[in-house]
């Protein structure tokens, strides 16, 4: 009893009250109570990850570009409900609805342009479009061509003359549906001879088929002849100034290129476009006596005659790579140049204008 009274009286009195101001008894730490609400939310965070709601792009984190030198742009990727905008030079070709009124009347038939398609790509269309205009330049006729190949384009590369002044046919607008020929024709590129009006597929403004039409109306008034390089005829059914001028279709000399060329004639066929005269380009990379089929045998199977064959020039591929452009016919395909002029001359520019239907 008095052993546990002298230790009250050490430490505090039966009240609880420390007796002693110049000790403080010794006070043992009280754990603070876990909150279960901020350790439930601390692990639903660390288990699973946030996610967008559902249509709507994903929120990834972004570094700052500024702190990293060498980083590139991030892509954004999106649902299918919430997809950007088609670019303006998609190669898809929708009919316009909205064409004006004043637009040029397409009742009279030109009857100076040549229009030259092709099955696919690849086997020298445009060269042989650019060789028969300059040919026809030589004859002192006036010509002029337009790249309407507006998947590839890329005419003034192909020629040499990219850095030369002059108009692309992604600067023209035409709201009325109307181009003044002369002036036009003035402010193309000059190219021995021929009025090159070329396409910039990178630049992503593409013409409506009113303007097209615009367009080839317009030189055709200014010019003797218009050669039309429409690549694959993505735009010979929109445009009917097109779908009535003469026809040239390039047919590649192997089995492959023989069963392309004749999907394509029914294809032209079917838009109400006049018998095509066919050319034939000999397979470009095919092995020495293998892949190419003689004349005789594709006019066999096409059933129609076939001028050429358009040959490929080591000298010509050349110049045309390192940006010389085409400084001539080569000789090789001299003759068959030659032919198609002649064909050109003979079913346009020898026509007389009361012989033409309007």
């Amino acid at each position: 009893m008095n052993t546990t009274v002298k230790s009250k009286s050490a430490g505090t009195s039966e009240t609880g009250m420390p007796q002693s101001p110049d000790r403080a008894p010794a006070i043992d730490p009280v754990p603070l109570p876990e909150i279960p609400s901020v350790r439930l939310a601390t692990k639903s965070v660390r288990s699973k990850p946030a996610t967008a709601p559902p249509g709507q792009p994903h929120a990834k984190p972004q570094l700052d570009p500024r702190s990293l030198p060498d980083s590139q742009p991030r892509l954004h990727y999106y649902s299918p409900a919430s997809r950007p905008p088609k670019p303006l030079s998609s190669c898809r070709r929708e009919r316009s609805e909205d064409a004006p009124r004043n637009a040029a009347s397409t009742s009279v038939k030109l009857h100076n342009v040549v229009t030259l398609t092709a099955s696919h790509s690849g086997m020298g269309l445009s060269t042989a479009a650019a060789m028969l205009a300059r040919t026809l330049a030589g004859r002192d006729r006036r010509c002029a061509l337009i790249d309407a190949d507006f998947a590839s384009g890329c005419m003034d590369l192909l020629l040499g003359v990219e850095r030369e002044s002059g108009l692309r046919f992604n600067q023209i607008v035409a709201p009325l549906g109307n181009v003044e020929g002369e002036a036009l024709n003035d402010e193309l590129i000059a190219w021995d001879g021929v009025r090159v009006l070329p396409y910039n597929p990178w630049i992503g403004l593409r013409p409506t088929w009113w303007e097209v039409q615009a367009v080839v109306r317009a030189l055709s008034s200014a010019n003797d002849v218009v050669v039309v390089d429409a690549g694959q005829g993505e735009l010979v059914e929109a445009v009917p100034d097109l779908t009535s001028s003469m026809q040239i279709m390039g047919v590649e000399l192997s089995v492959v290129g023989l069963a392309r060329a004749r999907t394509h004639r029914a294809k032209l066929s079917t838009w109400d476009c006049s018998s095509p005269h066919l050319i034939g380009f000999a397979p470009r990379g095919a092995p020495r006596g293998r892949g190419g089929v003689s004349m005789e045998e594709a006019e066999g199977y096409m059933l129609a005659e076939i001028l050429g064959p358009i040959k490929p020039n080591t000298s010509l591929c050349g110049d045309v790579l390192e940006g010389l452009g085409i400084q001539a016919v080569p000789k090789n395909n001299r003759k068959a140049i030659e032919r198609l002029a002649d064909l050109v001359e003979r079913t346009i520019c020898d026509k007389q204008p009361t012989d033409i239907e309007s």
